[in-house]
């Protein structure tokens, strides 16, 4: 009965007939912050706020009667609630039930109201079908200069130029014959420049259908559109690679900060503007931008010390970020003493990229200018995007230094090569020396009585022996071979050799030319490419990344938006409503599985995800996590069999990475198997392993995607051509969990006959009882937990 009310989503609360709290659902003691051995020493009165003598008629309660009643929480926290009391038996004794909902009051006016609206940060306006201002609030009038009693009643064109006016009324129109509210991105010249504002537009209709009047709201995004369209434009010159052989125009990162910067004084009224950027050879913070106020702030001061690793650990992990009065400020640099006094407020803002920490922006307020709205947020995204720009300016400057080298090298390489006199030696049938010619002794060390008569074998490296060229195959062909050759002093160096037989006297000659440094050169050149490619995996990463966070969010917005529309309309029947709550479930599950894997992702990479061992038969926890989800399958009808060749094989493992394991492999075969389709479960055992196959009929991988499906960065199916949604990191997460067990994983597939993951699992020595942990949870809910959230993103369940 207990685990029966724990689902419900009321407050259950029973009180023996003294008043006693005998049991309060988890529901309740959550609402009253209480653990379960607190509030059961207590007694009814003890939580009542007007008691009413209702301990003292307990006994009317014979009949089941409906009453408002006030509950203190753990914090004295008042709790209103309307409640059905009853009685009924409870553990074999007769008790009182009483079981809760939440009361709602409004308890504002029309002033509160009007005062939230003119402290949203937003302009507000309501208009009628002749665009003449039933209300605004107090930002609007700011905007227009003008005062709120003075327009209110006044029309929108006395006040904005017939092309503006005309554009406004064409929006509406268009708002008004949707039927929807709608959002536009408009731009206006406001004193000889250029603004744009967010406008956001809904259309009020009475009773009978005929349009009312027109709400809408503004936000300026002039300064973020302006930063944001630098920004892009430049982020697209640098990371052109095609632009960044020599001689191309240089990019310029100091005025693009600084132009960045600009903006951000223009559109925030800030009093200073710097950007201090990290030397790690230094351990220093260096002024690299410094505007209005901050060049007096940093005057004379080229570079600031970090004293010790404690303070460099503070500037990368501290939580000084944000706007802050200035004697409010942790961040202290060795700046003027005459600077503090004239600012009010310093914000603070790390840039930062994955793990870099690249530098720091600073923002500065005199009093007056003081930004009225949070823009913490703001300023953080922009210190994101910085670093992108930061490090791929850097990443450009370096590449463009590497071509310099790579070119000069090459001309160098060219002028020797074309100086030198080449390798010249002849052999006989067998491969031994016959003659050298001096060059020998000069590129690799060896005399000529060190080299006749010895196989030229004896000389090669001994991973380049596969490449070995027998005499009988040079006959009647011209043989290219490069390798790598030991000299006197036991270095190696590469030699590009041409062989010609010579049928005449029954010999080989070949010329060899010296290409070491050719071959260093092509190794710097793979390693730079491997190092941009690299870098262009991680930006389409996190560019799926931004794309699975906003699906979800979207999706949770616009349920969120038509709930409340049809309430608004009165229109919201049980039914949507479940609907609606099981759609917002989803999505919440997407988020939370995708944040969970990042999360882990990230703990593996710093070496803090471990395992968490225990004695367990592994048999029964796949078999337990394969049958939870069954429903999932039977809602795609596809056919899934489990089959094990034993029934207990007990051995120490994690549980929870185990059934994680499973429950990823099985979402990726319900994603890929199509309706009637079969999945795969299967176990056998040896003396050493437990091995597992998830096998399936569906579409399959194809040949050239199977080494980089366990990549971090690596998925089957781009972001706009694949079935699901996922963020192609769960499998590799699966290979990380199952290589900590000390197993292996591998893939077999065939494009449109399925796939099949197998694993194993060494059995290893159980633990000792004093040092096993106790993996402790309700194996039910838990795993039905971990199926919503594992399969959250497969949209047909």
């Amino acid at each position: 009965m207990k685990s029966i009310f724990n689902k419900f989503d009321k407050y259950v609360l029973v009180i023996s007939y003294d008043g006693n709290i005998v049991f309060a659902n988890d529901k309740l003691l959550t609402r009253l912050k209480y653990e379960k051995d607190e509030l059961y020493k207590l007694n009814i009165d003890d939580i009542l706020v007007t008691k009413d003598n209702f301990k003292a008629n307990l006994l009317d309660f014979s009949k089941d009667i409906k009453i408002d009643l006030s509950l203190y929480s753990k914090y004295k926290e008042v709790i209103k609630v309307y409640s059905d009391i009853s009685v009924d038996y409870f553990e074999k004794n007769k008790s009182i039930f009483i079981i809760s909902k939440d009361r709602k009051y409004k308890y504002y006016t029309i002033e509160d109201l009007e005062n939230l609206i003119d402290n949203s940060g937003k302009m507000a306006y309501i208009k009628d079908a002749d665009s003449k201002y039933l209300y605004l609030n107090k930002a609007f009038a700011d905007a227009s200069f003008r005062k709120q009693e003075d327009m209110i009643g006044t029309y929108m064109q006395d006040y904005i130029e017939e092309d503006l006016v005309n554009q406004f009324k064409y929006d509406d129109k268009l708002v008004i014959e949707s039927k929807q509210y709608k959002s536009f991105n408009q731009s206006a010249i406001i004193d000889d420049e250029e603004a744009w504002y967010e406008i956001y537009k809904s259309p009020i209709y009475n009773e009978n259908g005929d349009f009312k009047y027109m709400v809408c709201t503004l936000r300026d995004i002039t300064l973020e559109k302006g930063i944001n369209e630098k920004l892009y434009n430049n982020y697209k010159q640098i990371t052109n690679l095609k632009n960044l052989d020599i001689g191309t125009s240089h990019i310029d990162m100091y005025e693009l900060l600084k132009s960045i910067g600009n903006k951000i004084i223009n559109g925030t009224n800030a009093s200073g503007f710097s950007v201090l950027l990290y030397d790690e050879k230094k351990c220093s913070l260096i002024p690299y931008i410094k505007l209005k106020d901050s060049i007096r702030a940093f005057e004379d001061i080229d570079i600031i010390p970090l004293i010790n690793d404690e303070e460099y650990n503070y500037m990368i992990n501290g939580e000084y970020e944000g706007l802050k009065p200035v004697n409010e400020s942790q961040l202290r640099y060795d700046i003027n003493e005459n600077y503090l006094p004239l600012i009010e407020y310093i914000g603070s803002y790390k840039i930062k990229l994955y793990d870099e920490f690249i530098g720091i922006l600073n923002i500065s307020y005199e009093g007056k200018y003081t930004p009225v709205h949070n823009q913490d947020d703001f300023m953080k995204s922009i210190c994101n995007t910085i670093a992108m720009i930061i490090k791929n300016c850097r990443l450009s400057e370096e590449i463009k230094m590497e071509n310099e080298k790579r070119k000069l090298t090459e001309q160098e390489l060219e002028l020797y090569l074309s100086t030198a006199v080449d390798l010249v030696a002849s052999f006989d049938e067998d491969g031994c020396f016959i003659s050298v010619n001096s060059n020998w002794t000069k590129l690799l060390g060896w005399s000529e009585e060190d080299l006749l008569n010895h196989s030229y074998t004896e000389f090669i490296h001994i991973d380049d022996m596969e490449k070995y060229i027998s005499i009988t195959d040079m006959i009647d062909t011209t043989n290219k071979l490069a390798n790598r050759y030991r000299c006197k002093d036991g270095k190696f160096i590469w030699l590009d050799w041409n062989f010609k037989y010579d049928s005449e006297k029954n010999i080989v000659i070949g010329t060899a030319k010296d290409i070491t440094e050719q071959k260093n050169i092509e190794e710097q050149k793979r390693k730079l490419e491997e190092k941009v490619h690299l870098e262009s995996i991680k930006n389409e990463f996190f560019a799926n990344i931004s794309h699975e966070f906003k699906t979800p969010i979207n999706i949770i917005l616009g349920i969120t938006q038509l709930t409340k529309k049809n309430i608004d309309n009165n229109d919201l029947s049980m039914k949507n409503l479940i609907k609606y709550l099981d759609t917002i479930k989803q999505n919440s599950y997407r988020l939370l599985r995708l944040v969970n894997n990042l999360i882990d992702i990230s703990r593996i990479d710093i070496g803090y995800y471990n395992l968490i061992p225990s004695n367990n038969n592994i048999i029964s926890v796949i078999e337990d996590i394969t049958l939870s989800v069954v429903d999932y399958v039977e809602d795609k009808n596809i056919n899934l069999i489990f089959d094990t060749d034993i029934e207990e094989v007990v051995t120490s493992c994690d549980p929870d990475k185990i059934e994680r394991v499973i429950l990823n492999l099985l979402s990726n075969a319900i994603k890929y198997t199509s309706e009637h389709g079969t999945i795969e479960v299967n176990i056998s055992h040896d003396v050493e392993n437990v091995n597992v196959s998830v096998k399936d009929n569906g579409v399959g991988i194809p040949s050239d995607k199977l080494d980089i499906i366990f990549d971090r960065f690596g998925q089957a199916n781009n972001l706009l051509t694949r079935k699901c949604e996922g963020s192609g990191i769960g499998l590799s997460l699966v290979k990380a969990i199952i290589e900590m067990h000390g197993g292996k994983i591998k893939v077999y597939s065939k494009l449109g006959k399925g796939t099949e993951f197998v694993f194993n699992i060494p059995i290893i020595k159980l633990l000792d009882k004093d040092k096993e942990y106790v993996f402790n949870y309700d194996s039910k809910d838990f795993h039905i937990e971990k199926c919503h959230i594992e399969f959250s993103d497969i949209y047909s369940l």
